[in-house]
Formats: structure tokens, C-alpha cells, sequence
């Protein structure tokens, strides 16, 4: 089991997620204020485990055509496919870092370029 809370840290803000919901392989946290939450799950086949990590946060912004204020959410997932053999954690873990460094590259680096329609 996840410590309780988590802490995800954005922009040099650390913002808490408390515990809110846990079913089965699935674990939802929330921040006090309700606009940060974060899921955790997995699911199992014969074949692979599918491990879920989503993050999503909720804004209030003009709409730039109506200018009425909305409520909008940005979500970012990670997904793992783990197969039932052949692909240890200890390797999975070293994907998933070289994942992180790659997405971790700042000014002009992937995750801008990808954000600018670039594949």
C-alpha cells in the first residue's frame, strides 16, 4: 500500500493528496481544495499487469470564444504493460527512468516539442 498522503510537487509547490477512495487494485487520492487527484491501479491477466499512474488537474479559465469562465482538467497518464515474464521489475524500473529523463528534458526539450504538435 501508498503512504497516505501522497505529494506531487509542481512548480516548486508541493500539493498533498490525501487518501480518499480505495477499491480493489484502485486508489484515489485528492487534494483539500479538490482541483489535484491522483490514480493509482493496476490489473492483471494471464498474459501482463497493466499499471495505471493519472494525475489530473482542474482550472477555471475564459473560454477564448465565449469568454464565459469553465472549468477545464488537464490529465497526464503513465501506463506500464508489464508481461508476465521475460521483463523483470528491476528492468521496468530502468525503463520507466529513462522515460522520466527523457520527458524531464526542459527548454525546448521533448515534452514542449511534443506539446507543439511535433511526433
Amino acid at each position: 500500500m501508498l503512504a497516505d498522503p501522497q505529494t506531487i510537487t509542481i512548480d516548486g509547490t508541493a500539493i498533498s493528496l490525501a487518501l480518499v477512495s480505495q477499491q480493489g487494485t484502485t486508489s484515489l487520492y485528492r487534494s483539500a481544495d479538490g482541483l489535484h487527484r491522483l490514480k493509482v491501479a493496476y490489473t492483471e491477466t494471464n498474459k501482463n499487469t497493466r499499471y495505471l499512474v493519472r494525475y489530473e488537474e482542474d482550472a477555471v479559465a475564459a473560454d477564448p470564444i465565449s469568454t464565459v469562465n469553465q472549468k477545464v482538467t488537464g490529465v497526464v497518464q503513465l501506463v506500464l504493460d508489464q508481461p508476465a515474464f521475460g521483463i523483470d521489475d528491476a528492468r521496468f524500473v530502468k525503463i520507466v527512468t529513462g522515460l522520466k529523463t527523457l520527458l524531464a528534458t526542459t527548454g525546448g526539450g521533448f515534452v514542449e516539442r511534443v506539446l507543439s504538435n511535433e511526433h
